[in-house]
């Protein structure tokens, strides 16, 4: 299993809607988007982050390519980049 972490550096005092928007994803579309959302109690202000686990990096692509692909993805896209200063992925080995 992978672990893949999405980090957001939200625009200062943005994180609230980000987290907003990341909610509406997961009600719009549950069975494309299953992240767990965190955010910052220490380190930057105004982090968020999307978590979620795949069997392995084949499926994360699958998924991934699955997203972009939904007609009004675009446009949600759209409301979100505003809100970000910048962002990184991460992708770690889960070991049992």
């Amino acid at each position: 299993m992978i672990l893949v972490r999405d980090v957001f550096q939200c625009k200062y005092g943005k994180g609230d809607e980000l987290v907003a928007l990341f909610k509406e994803a997961g009600e719009k579309w549950p069975e494309r988007l299953k992240v767990k959302i965190m955010t910052d109690i220490s380190g930057q202000f105004f982090t968020v982050v999307t978590e979620e686990e795949v069997e392995n990096l084949a499926a994360w692509e699958k998924r991934f390519d699955e997203i972009l692909a939904i007609p009004d993805f675009g446009e949600w896209f759209g409301r979100m980049t505003p809100l970000v200063e910048k962002g990184h992925r991460e992708f770690y080995n889960i070991v049992d």
